[in-house]
């Protein structure tokens, strides 16, 4: 170094200090060097060599220190990034005069070491942010990359509260769909049943009103009259059965059955039975054969009389007509103990029976096994779903076997205390 030092001068008084006219330098020398700055570089054989040039006394000095590449990058860099938050979404790299040497990402991952390769091919991910060290580090470049976004801090509760959205979409419209589907089931049904009991009703009426006027003209003989007689009282009277499931149904849907519910013995039933029907079988063509247990007769229970002989007639009625055809026209009505507290009825046809899909499917209201539009047997498709609501109403069971051949309805009523006052 080169330093320049004033000569002393001795001051005295004004006069001097006006004489002097400038001052002389003098030039002292202590000694001379020269200190370059620190450069750092990558050796062949992977090493990094950090090292500076020294000149003292004309004679220049190598000073530096060779550094281990993996030690380096592990101790200093990865150390420092292995264990944040960082490194589970991002990949840092680690680059030499525009290549990649050395890479890392992940925690607790593996670092990788790289020999000429380039940023693209190296690292994978969008570039997230790249700088490089402070001098004399510059030569390396430390770049981030990213392969995955974080969740934000409320990203669990979006993602359950998408998943609950979902769900309640999805089992809405599900719903939506399936009521939408069951009210068209249902507007169907219903116009299926005002025609098939505008046809019950024109068909007898047509009939009556034609038979009425050939007896008041006179165009008959007596022979012929009777049998008039008798087909206008069985049309009468399968319009007074029809009118009643269509004002029971109506009371139904309204809530308001009033039921008359007493005491009453299995054998009045049965007997009640045989009275009120025998004629409508024998004119059908069919023969009535009815059993009664000894045990089940002594038994009482407590039911509506009248809406028990209705579910008695719908289900004898439709024995008749999906029987029709069958080689057996015969009707069975049985009745049994069941256990100790519940008395079984039943009612049985010849017929071919019902199909195990749709055996299920008939005590629904409207429900008809046969298309509106081809069905050969008449018929409104309520007489089974009353019979089920009024064995329902009255805490009564009801269901229906094949009984090969034939199709057998069965319902059930629980049996009351004998001491009970009855009625006959």
């Amino acid at each position: 170094e080169q330093s320049a030092l004033p000569e002393p001068i001795a001051v005295a008084g004004d006069e001097l200090v006006a004489k002097v006219v400038g001052l002389t330098e003098l030039r002292v020398s202590t000694f001379e060097s020269e200190i370059d700055p620190f450069e750092f570089s990558l050796l062949g054989s992977g090493h990094f060599v950090l090292f500076r040039k020294v000149w003292r006394d004309g004679q220049r000095y190598i000073q530096g220190m060779l550094l281990d590449q993996d030690a380096f990058t592990a101790e200093i860099i990865d150390a420092s990034f292995v264990n944040t938050a960082l490194a589970e979404m991002t990949t840092l790299g680690i680059a030499y005069q525009g290549e990649v040497i050395h890479a890392v990402g992940g925690r607790n991952s593996i670092s990788r070491s790289y020999s000429n390769v380039n940023i693209a091919e190296g690292l994978g991910g969008a570039p997230l942010y790249s700088n490089r060290l402070t001098t004399p580090l510059h030569g390396l470049e430390l770049i981030f990359t990213i392969k995955r976004l974080p969740p934000g801090p409320g990203a669990s509760v979006l993602g359950w509260v998408t998943v609950v959205l979902a769900i309640v979409l999805v089992g809405g419209f599900a719903t939506l769909y399936r009521m939408g589907l069951s009210q068209i089931a249902l507007a169907r049904q219903q116009q299926d049943f005002v025609s098939a009991v505008s046809h019950e009703l024109k068909s007898p009426l047509t009939s009556i009103r034609m038979y009425g006027e050939m007896l008041k003209e006179g165009w008959a003989d007596e022979e012929k009259r009777q049998s008039y007689y008798e087909y206008i009282h069985d049309e009468a009277e399968r319009l007074s059965r029809l009118i009643s499931n269509v004002l029971q149904l109506a009371k139904i849907n309204r809530n308001e059955p009033q039921f008359d519910r007493h005491p009453i013995k299995v054998s009045n039933l049965m007997s009640d039975i045989e009275s009120k029907i025998s004629s409508q079988i024998e004119r059908a063509g069919f023969e009535l054969r009815i059993d009664t247990a000894e045990a089940a007769g002594r038994a009482t229970i407590n039911v509506d009389s009248d809406c028990f002989m209705q579910m008695i007639i719908n289900l004898v009625d439709n024995a008749i007509k999906f029987s029709k055809n069958s080689d057996s026209k015969i009707v069975e009505i049985n009745c049994k103990q069941s256990g100790d507290d519940r008395v079984q009825f039943s009612v049985r046809d010849y017929g071919p029976g019902v199909p195990k899909d749709q055996m299920k499917k008939i005590f629904q209201l409207f429900y008809r096994t046969e298309s509106e539009l081809t069905r050969e047997t008449v018929g409104t498709g309520i007489g089974l779903a009353i019979v089920h609501q009024l064995a329902v109403a009255m805490d009564g069971k009801v269901d229906m076997v094949n009984a090969t051949p034939g199709a057998e309805f069965r319902f059930w009523f629980s049996v009351v205390d004998q001491k009970s006052p009855t009625r006959d």
